[in-house]
């Protein structure tokens, strides 16, 4: 027996308390991923190209720690990760291989400043976001759901898209079809977003509302660190952090400002975990 259709009016109930809830969240300063190296989009073994439409069902706050260098071909798992759906009271989780402090407020790598290159942080500051895309067959109800990671050189465009859309129409962004793509003023990945359609019709949009808590569970799903938490590894990334911290005191202030200008040219990372 199928599933009683809801009227507009009980749809538009339901997306008032999310436009609420996402709203509270921007304005503060175990699912597949979608990854976005080489300003690609890529799902599974699939390339999806530059550009890619996806329901934005959910997102949280993460503050995402890694202590050893970026390597392009591996996807790196952070020493210390916080999840939080509002960005209050962060703390490292309890799985975390390697946690930094107790809380992020007063950690060292949470301070601006505290970035190897420039005055940013240390622990990069992302949003997480559960989104679904329907192919052949499909429908919002049954498809696969997946993971994107929004660096923080996206926050502001992605704050700005959803308070945009929320402003001007009343609605939150799992009420339409987004399109994401990159900045092509950047030479790493920096995402944008624009709408793409609305979804008019109460069975989209109820299908899509079914899915929300799957969404936010799916979020707030440590993950697996396993690979990054053996006690050889963190010897290992202790001696290299040491040889580094070594390296920058001696160093000349002409050296210094050479290696910056190094690594600011492989600043364009994309990690997602």
């Amino acid at each position: 027996m199928s599933k009683a259709v809801m009227s507009m009016k009980d749809i538009d109930k339901q997306l008032s308390t999310h436009v609420s809830d996402a709203a509270a969240r921007i304005e503060k300063p175990a699912g597949q991923s979608i990854g976005i190296k080489g300003k690609k989009f890529s799902y599974k073994q699939d390339v999806l190209g530059r550009t890619a439409e996806f329901v934005i069902v959910d997102f949280i706050r993460a503050n995402a720690f890694y202590d050893e260098a970026f390597h392009e071909d591996e996807i790196a798992l952070p020493a210390c990760l916080a999840l939080s759906v509002d960005g209050e009271n962060m703390a490292p989780l309890e799985n975390a291989p390697r946690k930094q402090n107790e809380t992020c407020d007063g950690c060292e790598h949470n301070a601006w400043g505290s970035a190897d290159v420039g005055r940013g942080k240390a622990c990069a500051e992302q949003y997480k976001l559960a989104v679904m895309a329907i192919g052949p067959g499909e429908t919002y109800a049954n498809c696969e759901m997946a993971m994107i990671t929004c660096p923080p050189t996206s926050k502001k465009n992605f704050g700005a898209y959803i308070r945009a859309v929320e402003e001007k129409t009343g609605r939150p962004p799992l009420a339409f079809l987004t399109e994401f793509a990159f900045d092509d003023d950047f030479d790493h990945p920096v995402l944008t977003f624009e709408v793409a359609k609305p979804f008019k019709d109460a069975k989209t949009l109820q299908a899509i509302l079914s899915r929300t808590n799957e969404a936010r569970e799916m979020l707030l799903a440590p993950p697996d660190f396993s690979g990054n938490e053996s006690e050889s590894a963190s010897k290992k990334k202790g001696k290299k952090k040491k040889k580094v911290a070594v390296k920058k005191k001696g160093a000349s202030k002409k050296a210094a400002k050479k290696s910056s200008k190094k690594k600011a040219k492989k600043s364009g990372r994309s990690k997602y975990a």
